[in-house]
């Protein structure tokens, strides 16, 4: 008897809108609805996406994490509208090729050691 193939695993991008200088939690409200909505809209399609606003003391990023970057056009469109009409200055990387570990439904992700040295890149 052949052994189960497992699928393979989709290809993950990241892309992060950098926001300089960092802003104050109650401004993210709005933005974090439309991550969430985005997230929950690709989970039920079945597809990888989600977002989180990281704040930093010198600088506020909101990452993604998708399997399909370019398809996740028209949440960027209303992320892009939100921090413009806020009047929030912003850069945004082009997307990155991630690797993320496989995980079995009920078990943990393996973890991994803490690297250091690594090196930023902007698009």
């Amino acid at each position: 008897m052949l052994p189960k193939q497992r699928p393979r695993a989709a290809e993950s991008w990241a892309y992060a809108y950098q926001l300089n200088p960092p802003q104050p939690e109650p401004r993210f409200a709005k933005i974090k609805m439309l991550l969430r909505r985005a997230r929950l809209a690709a989970q039920r399609a079945g597809r990888l996406w989600t977002g989180q606003v990281v704040k930093d003391a010198h600088i506020t990023h909101i990452l993604v994490v998708t399997d399909a970057p370019d398809e996740a056009r028209a949440v960027d469109r209303a992320i892009d509208a939100e921090l413009k009409r806020l009047k929030m200055g912003f850069a945004i990387t082009g997307p990155a090729r991630v690797s993320l570990p496989r995980v079995t439904p009920g078990r943990r992700a393996p973890k991994t050691p803490a690297r250091s040295g690594g090196r930023s890149h902007s698009a």
